[in-house]
């Protein structure tokens, strides 16, 4: 049963209020009752307070693991409280951090263990955030909990200073858990933000286990794998049933390094093992460290048509995965819906890669007005899916090296241009239909080899466009949101892109594979491209020797 936060007026406040002053917060147990409680929490002081804004106290916290286990054993932890380390069911800190001895070559087994503060929610409830704090995360347990946890932010600010730890991590060691529903939530007029990294992999092969996944490992990655297979078994098998975090289970393709056959991971600055959902009227800011900006191994969902997003990440800002269970089970693509006021979606130019918008299951937008910026040079799409791309409305710019088809039965039109040479950063280019009418102006702040258009005032008719030119009119995010005026600029050509479906396509790519493999196919064809070259240029001299012979 999903709890209701119910809004209490005359005697039923008074009501309220003697119920509050003998609800033991100190008792999850005590989260039986119907209503969700609500607590405000102080990041400036790290205070909170229960069902008022009167008579802040200090969060309980707990400084080490004993205190901790002792507190969790009685089941008397706090409904919210701190710890020093995130807790994974097994250990209070991970450990070893594997990709920091298998990336870039650097093999350095000496792992740190994180420590951060967290601020852990145990139950449901209305939990609201206001202050700003540095050093810390937010960590949401909903295993085995039922009803509705509401986060809300009300002019908070959350950076945790590490690449290693999200700003907010919402976990369960059941990927496909719906008991409860997780929501932040931004009030309106108020300007919020939160900045974190990625917690990396963690082995869950257990060390009795150990010999049984070098089948799964070949060439360099079985070297690896048993270099450090004593990394790997960390913890025995029944250990690991403990884990509160969902386990992800690589492909065979994807054990590069000597990653883990099984493994827990936070990839995003905001990460959640179970469907997540944002929603409010205020302004949300999320930057990622290290990695993904949003993670979800469930259901992403932006709801209500209200709410400014601003998300700047170093691979994908928006990322749904694709899950199988540890048991083998059959993959689940989850999906992601967008109806907000407004988005940027923008992968830093630093970064590796990155799609701006990546549902490994079917990608709907409803409205809003969304601007998806991937990276400027790898294989990536602005808006890409696994399922297929719904555009029902809103006003979207979407730019990228790569397509990927939006399905026809869209409510909405769109225009999808390839470009034949590849724009540079900080050109204006401008949509005009057939009579001349300016329909979009954009300015691209890094070089882009395609765009994206949908508004609902475009009907599908053909458009010229232009690059250059003198503009006058309001603008935000590169996107001009009033145009007064427009003359000259350079008419450009251009082709239609058709995509192919699935992830961020480019011809001949097959759909579901996955972004290393992308990578590997564009190289390939890069390759391919200049055997054909020089194998025309030997062809040519041939022929000219043959001609001197003659």
């Amino acid at each position: 049963m999903r709890g209701k936060t119910l809004a209490i007026t005359g005697l039923c406040t008074l009501a309220a209020g003697l119920v509050a002053t003998n609800y033991n917060i100190a008792s999850t147990s005590a989260l039986d009752i119907e209503r969700s409680p609500i607590f405000y929490v102080d990041l400036d002081n790290l205070t909170y307070s229960n069902y008022s804004k009167d008579n802040y106290e200090a969060i309980p916290s707990y400084d080490s693991l004993d205190s901790f286990l002792e507190a969790k054993n009685s089941n008397s932890l706090g409904t919210v409280y701190i710890t020093n380390f995130l807790y994974d069911g097994v250990s209070s800190v991970k450990t070893p951090d594997l990709d920091d001895f298998v990336e870039a070559g650097s093999n350095d087994t000496k792992i740190k263990d994180l420590s951060i503060k967290v601020i852990n929610v145990n139950g449901a409830g209305d939990y609201e955030f206001t202050g700003k704090v540095t050093g810390a995360m937010i960590g949401v347990d909903t295993n085995n909990k039922s009803g509705e946890i509401n986060l809300i932010l009300n002019n908070a600010s959350l950076d945790t200073d590490s690449k290693k730890a999200p700003a907010l991590y919402v976990y369960n060691k059941d990927k496909n858990y719906t008991d409860i529903k997780v929501t932040v939530k931004t009030l309106t007029g108020t300007n919020n933000s939160l900045e974190g990294g990625k917690l990396k992999k963690v082995s869950l092969i257990g060390s009795d286990e150990l010999s049984d996944y070098s089948k799964y490992y070949s060439g360099d990655a079985l070297t690896n794998y048993e270099s450090y297979s004593k990394y790997y078994g960390i913890y025995t098998k029944e250990q690991i049933e403990n884990v509160l975090f969902a386990t992800v289970q690589a492909d065979n393709e994807d054990l590069r390094d000597g990653d883990p056959y099984y493994f827990y991971k936070a990839s995003g600055a905001v990460s959640s093992d179970i469907d997540l959902y944002f929603e409010g009227e205020g302004a949300l800011k999320i930057t990622s460290k290290n990695k993904e900006g949003v993670e979800t191994k469930g259901n992403l969902t932006f709801n209500g048509g209200t709410g400014d997003y601003e998300i700047y990440a170093q691979d994908d800002c928006l990322n749904t995965t694709t899950a199988s269970g540890t048991s083998g089970g059959s993959e689940v693509h989850n999906d992601m819906t967008i109806n907000v006021k407004s988005m940027l979606a923008k992968v830093s130019e630093d970064a590796d890669e990155g799609d701006a918008i990546d549902s490994n299951g079917k990608l709907t937008i409803n409205g809003g007005t969304i601007i998806a910026i991937a990276h400027p040079s790898s294989p990536d799409a602005g808006l890409d899916s696994g399922k297929g791309t719904y555009i029902n409305g809103g006003t979207i710019i979407a730019t990228g090296n790569m397509t990927d088809a939006i399905e026809s039965d869209s409510k909405q039109k769109h225009l999808y241009a390839t470009f034949n040479q590849k724009i540079d950063a900080d050109t204006l280019i401008v949509i005009k239909n057939t009579n001349e009418k300016v329909l979009a102006a954009f300015k691209t702040d890094r070089s882009i080899s395609n765009l994206l258009y949908s508004s609902a005032i475009y009907d599908g008719e053909d458009c010229k466009i232009y690059t250059g030119g003198e503009i006058d009119g309001e603008v935000k995010n590169g996107l001009y949101t009033t145009i007064n005026s427009y003359s000259g600029g350079t008419e450009i050509s251009y082709s239609q892109a058709k995509g192919f479906g699935g992830m961020g396509k480019f011809p001949g790519e097959i759909a579901g594979v996955n972004k290393q493999n992308k990578t590997n196919v564009y190289l390939i064809v890069l390759i391919s491209e200049v055997v054909v070259l020089v194998l025309v240029l030997l062809g040519v001299a041939v022929f000219k020797n043959r001609k001197k012979e003659e």
